[in-house]
């Protein structure tokens, strides 16, 4: 039996352990797992149909929680004031929080209130462990919810500061998240998106999809492959510049070089956005560009608009 959009909302309710409704014209915000004549889907929220493929952030940042320290803490929280500065008094909206280190970044530079969502169960749980651990007693709202859906994007109201790094174009609907982030984001919005690089791209969204359609064991196979051509080789010609590269990764945000790799290997859906096609979206829709940090290559790019 197949699990449509189509379904009442009642038998999706039935067979899942959340009480909450599946997406694709509901507002459901997370499914940890259905069961319909025997079929099993786990860790499916809001962004694609059930049968779809996704790669399980989750259970990534999970892991990655078990690096986190004072100093990846540090650097995330620097990074963070660098492009954003004081947040003293500020609402700050993290969507698609994953781990939680940078609303929790965000707590640690001021904000008044902080706000996170994820539709993935798992990101959810990960972050709020990460306010069990640094940041208790801090005002600081951890739900499950969807991008993708715009009733709930309007129902949490506005924020000083929205921010997304990484995560809109894993939605499976790009353009519709960056349309709908736009909604609770009252003065910056802060957006980071893979780079277009023409068919490199399209070559990485064929071993991504591959990817995310293989057994556990060539999926490791396919991790070790990527973590060969991003630091093994580099390593042959380049020694110490790579060699200090994953010394000061952790600079980077606060990240992990190797849990990076694993979500660049399997980090599906996946899509991409030029510079240009970005910052001409954002104009039409009332947002002037305050900040770009342009990486190029296979990477994210960093943008701060403004609402005018």
């Amino acid at each position: 039996m197949n699990i449509s959009a189509d379904q009442s909302v009642q038998d999706i309710a039935h067979s899942c352990r959340e009480n909450r409704l599946l997406q694709n014209g509901y507002r459901v915000v997370n499914v940890i797992e259905i069961r319909a004549m025997g079929t099993k889907i786990t860790s499916m929220g809001t962004q694609t149909a059930a049968h779809e493929l996704r790669f399980r952030f989750g259970e990534n940042w999970t892991n990655f929680l078990s690096v986190v320290d004072e100093r990846r803490l540090a650097e995330a929280t620097a990074s963070l004031a660098a492009v954003l500065g004081d947040l003293k008094g500020k609402s700050f909206l993290d969507v698609g929080c994953g781990s939680g280190i940078h609303s929790l970044a965000a707590v640690r530079l001021g904000a008044s209130r902080v706000f996170s969502f994820d539709f993935d169960l798992q990101s959810v749980e990960c972050t709020k462990q990460m306010k069990q651990r640094f940041a208790q007693e801090s005002n600081w709202h951890i739900e499950t919810g969807s991008v993708l859906d715009e009733g709930y994007l309007r129902q949490i109201g506005s924020f000083d500061v929205v921010y997304s790094w990484g995560v809109l174009h894993h939605t499976g609907n790009m353009w519709k998240a960056l349309e709908l982030v736009t909604i609770p984001a009252q003065d910056k919005l802060f957006i980071s998106i893979y780079n277009d690089q023409g068919w490199k791209s399209s070559f990485w969204q064929w071993y991504k999809r591959t990817y995310n359609r293989m057994t556990r064991p060539i999926q490791r196979l396919m991790e070790a492959s990527v973590f060969f051509w991003t630091w093994v080789k580099p390593l042959f010609f380049h020694y110490r510049a790579t060699r200090k590269r994953w010394k000061e990764y952790v600079k980077s945000r606060g990240m992990s070089p190797w849990y990076d790799v694993v979500d660049w290997a399997g980090g599906y859906p996946f899509e991409v956005a030029t510079p240009e096609a970005l910052e001409s979206f954002f104009q039409k829709r009332g947002f002037n560009l305050h900040y770009s940090d342009i990486r190029g290559y296979g990477l994210c790019n960093d943008f701060v608009f403004v609402r005018t």
